[in-house]
């Protein structure tokens, strides 16, 4: 019998569930290792033992900084059975960063792949709040404990957490950069990920015979809201790639007969490009699912020559992560949509007051239902500002066609999307002021062939100073994650600028990015 009651719902009863039901039916592969439902879930329950020990009770934090595994999955998992809150860190960020969110949040834990450990040691001893320190596998600081070390003799049975966990407790805290330069964390409901899987079945009618690839990161929203927890929640097995490789994702697309897989379109293009592309057997893959920005036609007409379709989609962290979602059959007839919305969310375009506009006419869009989040951590007025009785406020400028199609047009912020990543130029300029030899300086996204956008930066020398890309580039190099460093510098002798001082970035994309057709 599972302990609990049906008003104490959670996710972490997924697992559980699964292993009562079918124990031996396939969940998770991980490079050679292979686990069914009830082998995850006795790994789940160990871990879960091990971090009551180190005092996890509901509402205790504990982050990761891991390449994709299993291990990534089973605390996150055993977390959620304790009524825990999960941290999972961006891996390319740069020490400084990783360390305001470690604070902002306060984990009393860090578990963390060997390949982050130069990150980790710079970290060390910066995080009050952090008394364990964990490696996921032998290759880290050779004084900390192994994750295999601590759960070894633990009990299998299950956890009881110190108190009931239900739908409407924090289970993750996603941290999103910050228009200010300051990231927030999301946090991200039980409920918020037990409604999006319930969307995904409905959009994708995924069930258990489905096989999906994990390539994405784990740490973002895409990666785990829809590589992993709806093929979870519906007993599928997920196959883990610990980094994306275009080559050995396809092999294991063959080798595995996956069924699905999420990813940005650069991931899809760099795929497109190796030599296995065009001898790998497609048979068993129902479609991709592409969001993080739009999929440009020649990459889509290119892998329909495969067989191969697309589902495309719009989500934030926010909302755990969907939004609207373009079915298959609309890919090319509705090219440059991002579709309608998922079947228990709701969107509206609003104007600047918050009035519902008409379908043509270009506005904000707002997103409401059970999948969006009802507060940033520790940011009341954050909070206040973007979610107004339970609608959402996207920050995205869009419209809605007769038919009921999303379009998404400009931002109402400044951020770029680059490689699927999000970047707000704030946090951009707020670095490279502190070079010295910089006395103003404007960062805009421009177009990319392969990271859809990429950073430029517009910088003012100081007067009487000689000043390179290079220098500027090379400034930010450990102060920012690669993604985020500029991969442009031009110079101007001033910037645009308001009567109030904010930079006009619309006359610089204006100045600097080329327009559509143009040379």
């Amino acid at each position: 019998m599972i302990a609990g009651e049906w008003s104490n719902l959670n996710v972490g009863e997924w697992p559980t569930r699964w292993a009562h039901r079918y124990p031996d039916e396939a969940y998770l592969k991980c490079g050679d290792l292979e686990l069914s439902k009830a082998e995850f879930n006795r790994r789940v329950n160990k871990v879960a033992h091990s971090l009551q020990r180190m005092g996890v009770k509901k509402g205790t934090r504990v982050s990761v900084l891991m390449a994709n595994c299993h291990r990534f999955l089973e605390i996150l998992f055993a977390l959620n059975k304790l009524g825990g809150i999960f941290v999972p860190l961006n891996f390319r960020l740069a020490p400084p960063e990783l360390e305001y969110i470690l604070n902002d949040s306060g984990p009393i834990a860090l578990f963390y792949s060997p390949e982050f450990t130069a990150s980790v040691e710079a970290l060390r001893g910066k995080v009050p709040s952090m008394d364990h320190i964990v490696a996921e596998k032998e290759g880290g600081n050779p004084s900390d404990p192994l994750y295999e070390d601590l759960i070894r003799d633990m009990p299998e049975e299950e956890p009881v957490p110190d108190s009931p966990v239900t739908l409407d407790d924090i289970h993750i805290i996603m941290y999103t950069s910050g228009t200010t330069g300051k990231p927030k964390g999301a946090c991200i409901l039980h409920g918020n990920t037990q409604w999006n899987a319930i969307n995904s079945i409905h959009m994708y009618a995924f069930d258990s015979t489905d096989v999906s690839i994990a390539c994405a990161p784990l740490f973002h929203i895409g990666g785990l809201a829809v590589s992993a927890f709806p093929a979870m929640y519906v007993g599928a097995k997920v196959v883990i790639q610990r980094f994306f490789n275009p080559s050995e994702t396809l092999k294991l697309i063959e080798k595995e007969r996956v069924s699905f897989m999420f990813g940005i379109p650069v991931m899809f293009l760099l795929m497109s490009q190796v030599p296995e592309f065009e001898t790998t057997d497609y048979s068993s893959v129902r479609f991709f699912i592409a969001g993080g920005a739009p999929c440009p036609r020649p990459l889509i007409e290119t892998w329909l020559k495969k067989g191969v379709t697309f589902n495309q989609g719009y989500g934030m962290t926010e909302t755990a992560t969907a939004i609207t979602a373009l079915r298959r059959e609309d890919a090319l007839r509705k090219i440059g949509s991002c579709g309608k919305p998922v079947f228990h969310t709701d969107i509206k375009v609003v104007d600047g007051e918050g009035r519902e506009l008409p379908r043509g006419e270009m506005g904000e869009v707002w997103v409401r239902g059970p999948n969006v989040i009802r507060e940033y951590w520790q940011l009341p007025q954050a909070t206040a500002e973007s979610i107004t009785d339970g609608w959402l406020h996207t920050g995205d400028m869009g419209y809605i066609d007769e038919e009921g199609y999303l379009y998404l047009v400009d931002r109402k912020k400044d951020m770029y999307i680059s490689g699927g990543e999000n970047v707000y130029p704030a946090e951009v300029e707020d670095v490279i002021m502190g070079f010295e030899k910089v006395a103003d300086v404007g960062v805009i996204g421009i177009p990319d062939e392969k990271w859809g956008e990429v950073g430029l930066a517009v910088v003012v020398p100081k007067p009487g100073v000689e000043i390179t890309e290079e220098e500027v580039i090379n400034f930010c190099q450990g102060k920012l994650a690669k993604y985020k460093i500029p991969k442009k510098v031009v110079f101007a002798e001033a910037l645009p600028r308001t009567a109030t001082g904010k930079i006009l970035k619309k006359e610089l994309r204006a100045m600097y990015t080329p327009s559509p057709g143009g040379s």
